[in-house]
């Protein structure tokens, strides 16, 4: 299971901080699993390599493994630089999503956008489905819930989608991202009310993505924006 951890740098800066960021990352209070829950059970369990890419770099970084003495489950602290299962840097999947759900781009005009040598065109277009999927149809609902709660008398933004989503063929890809660009808004709307209460808050524009994974885990739910639809593994319903 992946824990988001903040981090306040780039990858390089990861890369070449000695000691090793992951070994200096704080342990949670309590296992992340939710059959477990066991409390201070969490050991520091080695590391693993994965790739971190950047529009023109690609790197190989390490990451902390943890492990639970009561259940045994592993876990892995990542650096929330990364989004969980994905080689790309979040600020980088945060623009890509940004041009075309919010900015109305196509996919070539996008690419356009994105410096060489960059993700695939193939790459892009998964990028957007997962997202579609993800933030449409499995945490909008969540992130609903969550803002009546926080102030019931809000005004919240329009849910209609904008007119460059609305051309899109597919009626189901049409709904899906019309429900992910309700889902940025509110995400917006949240950031607002959560700055408002927590003036010192971190993150700033670039880091809305990070943003919003350190706040799906603090709702006890998984990490993750982008969830592919062709997967086994990934969820059918709602959060």
């Amino acid at each position: 299971m992946v824990i988001v951890h903040y981090f306040p740098g780039s990858v390089k800066q990861y890369i070449a901080t000695i000691p090793f960021p992951g070994r200096t990352f704080a342990l949670p209070d309590r296992c992340p699993h939710p059959e477990c829950r066991a409390a201070s059970g969490l050991i520091r369990w080695g590391t693993y390599v994965r790739w971190a890419c950047t529009a023109g770099q690609a790197y190989l970084m390490r990451v902390q493994r943890i492990r639970c003495k009561v259940c045994g489950r592993t876990h892995s602290l990542l650096p929330d630089f990364l989004h969980p299962y994905r080689h790309y840097v979040i600020r980088l999947l945060q623009n890509v999503i940004y041009l075309y759900l919010i900015a109305g781009l196509g996919l070539d005009r996008l690419l356009r956008q994105v410096p060489e040598p960059g993700p695939a065109r193939s790459t892009v277009r998964e990028w957007i489905r997962s997202f579609a999927y993800g933030a449409g149809e499995l945490l909008l609902d969540l992130l609903t819930r969550r803002l009546v709660a926080l102030d019931p008398l809000a005004d919240y933004p329009d849910s209609a989608p904008p007119e460059h989503l609305q051309r899109i063929p597919d009626p189901v890809q049409r709904r899906r991202l019309g429900r992910a660009h309700q889902f940025w808004l509110l995400g917006e709307q949240l950031y607002a009310q959560v700055k408002v209460r927590q003036p010192g808050l971190a993150f700033a524009a670039a880091q809305f993505f990070p943003f919003l994974l350190h706040w799906l885990q603090r709702q006890a739910v998984p990490p993750r924006l982008f969830w592919s639809p062709r997967l086994s593994t990934t969820p059918i319903s709602p959060f």
